[in-house]
């Protein structure tokens, strides 16, 4: 029985404007009871430094409320960054949605 996961799709940019909302939005879910969130590249064009920091924020939020962090469909620029900013360890990235639930769930596909 593990818990439900909430996904946070990025759209666009996560730059400044954008990284306040995410991380309100991360806060959030965190307050309600969530303590597995996956956030989801799939659509996200850039993100700049306060994206960056909005993710290192989150992922310190949801790891000290004994949570998990997880990135998948991560383009080339971003995962550059992560690389870059040296905090790709921190992060378990997977190629898309379906790898991560298919991971979470050992892999049982038939």
């Amino acid at each position: 029985m593990s818990s439900p996961v909430k996904v946070i799709e990025v759209c666009g940019i996560l730059g400044h404007t954008q990284a306040k909302q995410f991380r309100q939005e991360v806060l959030d879910l965190i307050a309600s009871g969530t303590t597995e969130v996956l956030v989801d590249f799939e659509q996200a064009a850039f993100m700049d430094s306060s994206g960056l920091g909005a993710l290192v924020g989150a992922l310190k939020a949801v790891k000290s409320a004994q949570g998990k962090l997880s990135l998948c469909a991560v383009k080339q620029e971003i995962r550059m960054l992560l690389e870059l900013a040296d905090v790709i360890q921190f992060f378990p990235i997977f190629s898309d949605q379906t790898d991560f639930h298919q991971t979470r769930a050992g892999c049982s596909t038939s």
